[in-house]
């Protein structure tokens, strides 16, 4: 077995491979050198560090009074925020400007000056490339880095032109949302295919180019696109035999059509990656779905894409497939993964790029997003998209790709229950069948699959989770926080990690939870810059978030729960679960306690049923209460299917009251802990996410009473619970003084006569 400093080395040497090809002078004897192993170029730079090494200080040329690039190499799985934090330190007392960090596998690259990752049009720059490119990143901007909302070419620009296309077409007939999508998608496609593109094989001839006919009006204008450009199109990039792809304009206002022509015409695409041209029509539909419902999608954030692409590690000569691939976007970055790793090493050749063009990638959608999928596809630069429209789970495949990545559709109708083992009517379940059954049987072969949460506890899939376990198929859960799918739906998402059949036994599952994705858990989802996320970590460092769960504590579950803290319960310094402190309360409402609303709208949750309702009263409460729950003093209420959006209520009142029976009661009966303590925690920011994380359901989540009670909470003394609660009391009196004043408040009383 290599030693560290072995392997340390050998990624060095890696490292001196990688800058040699990219034009990086290495040679001492060379005059015009400019990489420096474990120490910089002077000895007034030496002295600078007082001792401290860089594994490589990088020069632009022989003017330069400072290296512009550190680089740090470490072993794989090595923890990526102290190597970012080294590198940083040796790039502040060298006054350079670029980091990059290496380990063998991955490349990761960060300004000095902000700590944020260099991005080309938004996408972070991956690779070690030549002085010229670094020269650029450095000239272009004052500020010392590339951000896709300052980009000319960013993809924000493009949605703005769809906006403009979506109003013209709208206004122009074409009342159907998707409809209007597929038109932008041709106009485009036509505008992006005529630019140079030296990895689309295919000869475009000038007089289908968008110069062509950008100039012409009206009907020829339209004549010329519908029967000249779209027919050439056809036959040159769809198969025969094959459902159309290119399809002729339905729009008949030809004034609109002129417009959207110059709008379009305005855009420079040549300087962005192919891979941004296909990733911005989802993101185009994205933006749109976010506030028009008319196109009804949801779409996997490419970030997520990115990460199980790199977790995979797709090697050339392996056969991906998506059976589920919207518009393409997993498959074109599995494609670009490939790619760039053969071009990385120069194995790029002629015969390798048709190969990998013809024999790695292969989709199946059930929707006329097929289309866009294998345009995608083809300005990704594979060609002839191996992508079928079909309703993947009646179309069976026996053991046919090495990986798999996808995004099932969730909580799909099962349409082919007679075609798999387990004769579920569940679409979730006979869409994971699919998967299990399309691996073939190298010990290589795997499958990465976001699925929704209720897959791992819902008593209806039972047997499949039985299955997985028993046919040591399941290697690993990566649980996602709630909302990683905002704006979308909140539904909680996991992805299952499989192998093939007949490959080594498990004996036990990994389980990692992903908490931090790198953007904010809310609606506008704005990314996270100040620290690591936890895919970063998890790339570098595979046990980073990461438990072990027995398969034989799986089987002795009686429902084969894949929930984790049905196994082991995660408990930080100072904290304490909240098993053993609450108790439920199931107290029927005999004495017919006086009704309550539970309401997020009002701070403590708890508000007179007759003051909330008014004059619905009678129509929203049972003619009697006497099968309500009561809530005593100082208990705690919850509506179990909305307690992730902070429905909770405490009675601070003087009287035991009454709430459905469909709320969740119970009370502290640990006297270290206060109760209005415990319902601050439960509804604060921290609080709410653990409650998430806890609430499953296959159209609504729903949280458990023992779910809740695997929450941990801070574990302080008692008086400084009572000060943050008097703390909350003291804010809550202000805020209702001030309301109070604001609804007496009368514009009239105060105007001077």
């Amino acid at each position: 077995m290599q030693n560290k400093k072995s392997i340390e080395r050998d990624i060095e040497n890696l490292t001196e491979q990688k800058l040699s090809k990219k034009g990086w002078i290495i040679d001492f004897q060379n005059k015009n050198r400019n990489v420096y192993h474990q120490k910089p170029r002077t000895a007034e730079e030496v002295q600078k560090l007082s001792g401290l090494m860089p594994d490589f200080c990088l020069y632009f040329d022989n003017n330069s009074t400072t290296p512009e690039i550190i680089i740090e190499t470490k072993k794989p799985n090595m923890n990526l925020a102290k190597t970012k934090e080294q590198a940083l330190n040796y790039a502040k007392l060298l006054n350079s400007k670029i980091i990059i960090l290496f380990d063998g596998i991955q490349v990761k690259s960060y300004w000095v000056d902000n700590e944020k990752e260099l991005t080309e049009n938004g996408i972070e720059v991956d690779r070690i490339e030549n002085f010229d490119y670094y020269k650029q990143f450095l000239s272009i901007n004052t500020n010392n880095y590339i951000d896709e909302d300052i980009s000319i070419n960013s993809k924000e620009e493009l949605i703005n032109v769809f906006a403009f296309t979506n109003q013209k077409l709208r206004k122009a007939g074409i009342m159907k949302g998707i409809e209007r999508f597929f038109e932008f998608s041709n106009l485009l496609f036509l505008k992006l295919i005529s630019e140079e593109n030296d990895i689309i094989a295919e000869t475009i001839p000038e007089y289908i180019k968008w110069e062509s006919y950008k100039l012409k009006k009206g009907n020829e204008l339209l004549s010329y696109i519908n029967d000249m450009v779209i027919p050439h199109l056809e036959k040159t990039f769809n198969k025969q035999g094959e459902e159309t792809l290119f399809t002729k304009l339905i729009i008949q206002d030809t004034v609109a059509l002129k417009q959207i022509i110059e709008k379009l015409d305005k855009l420079n695409l040549s300087g962005i990656k192919t891979d941004i041209k296909g990733d911005a029509f989802e993101y185009f539909i994205q933006q749109y779905n976010t506030s028009n419902n008319d196109l009804g999608e949801y779409f996997t954030p490419r970030h997520i894409v990115n990460f199980l692409v790199k977790l995979s590690n797709p090697k050339y000569g392996e056969k991906i497939y998506d059976p589920f691939c919207g518009t393409g976007g997993i498959l074109i970055s599995t494609f670009n993964y490939i790619k760039d790793t053969l071009q990385n090493n120069d194995y790029l050749t002629e015969t390798v790029l048709k190969d990998l063009k013809e024999n790695t990638v292969y989709g199946g959608e059930i929707s006329s997003n097929a289309r866009i999928a294998k345009m995608n596809m083809i300005l990704a630069g594979d060609g002839h998209s191996n992508i079928k429209q079909q309703d993947t789970l009646l179309n069976p495949i026996k053991e046919k790709f090495d990986i798999i990545i996808t995004n099932i559709p969730f909580n799909l109708e099962g349409t082919a229950k007679d075609l798999y083992s387990l004769l579920s009517d569940n679409g979730n379940s006979q869409s994971i069948q699919h998967i299990i059954n399309s691996l073939n049987k190298k010990p290589t072969a795997r499958a990465y699959i976001i699925v929704p949460e209720s897959i791992l506890n819902n008593k209806e899939l039972k047997n499949l989770r039985k299955y997985l376990v028993e046919n040591n198929l399941l290697k690993q859960i990566i649980s996602f926080p709630s909302g990683v799918f905002l704006p979308y739906t909140e539904a909680k998402a996991s992805v299952l990690v499989l192998q093939g059949f007949n490959n080594q036994k498990i004996n036990t599952v990994k389980y990692t939870r992903i908490k931090n994705d790198g953007f904010t858990l809310t609606q506008r989802r704005r990314k996270i810059t100040d620290k690591i996320n936890d895919f970063e970590e998890y790339i570098f460092d595979n046990s980073h978030a990461t438990s072990l769960i027995k398969t034989e504590d799986i089987i002795k579950n009686t429902n084969y729960s894949f929930i984790w803290f049905k196994y082991f319960n995660e408990v930080p310094n100072n904290y304490i679960l909240l098993k053993g402190i609450l108790e439920e309360e199931k107290l029927k409402n005999s004495s017919l306690h006086k009704t309550v609303a539970i309401t997020k709208h009002d701070f403590y949750g708890i508000i007179d049923g007759e003051d909330y309702w008014g004059d619905n009263f009678m129509s929203v409460t049972s003619a009697t209460n006497e099968d309500y729950k009561i809530v005593n003093k100082k208990s705690i209420a919850y509506n179990p299917s909305r307690a992730n959006i902070g429905s909770l209520g405490i009675n601070l009142t003087k009287n035991i009251v009454a709430v459905s029976k469909m709320y969740t009661t119970f009370k502290i009966t640990n006297d270290n802990f206060l109760p209005e303590f415990i319902f601050l925690y439960l509804k604060s920011q921290e609080g709410i996410q653990n409650i998430k994380d806890r609430s499953f359901g296959s159209v609504r989540q729903s949280l458990r009473f023992d779910d809740l009670c695997t929450i941990s909470i801070p574990n302080i003394p008692k008086e400084e619970q009572q000060k943050i609660v008097n703390l909350a009391k003291s804010k809550y009196k202000k805020f209702i003084e001030s309301k109070k004043e604001l609804d007496k408040f009368d514009i009239t009383d105060n105007i001077k006569e």
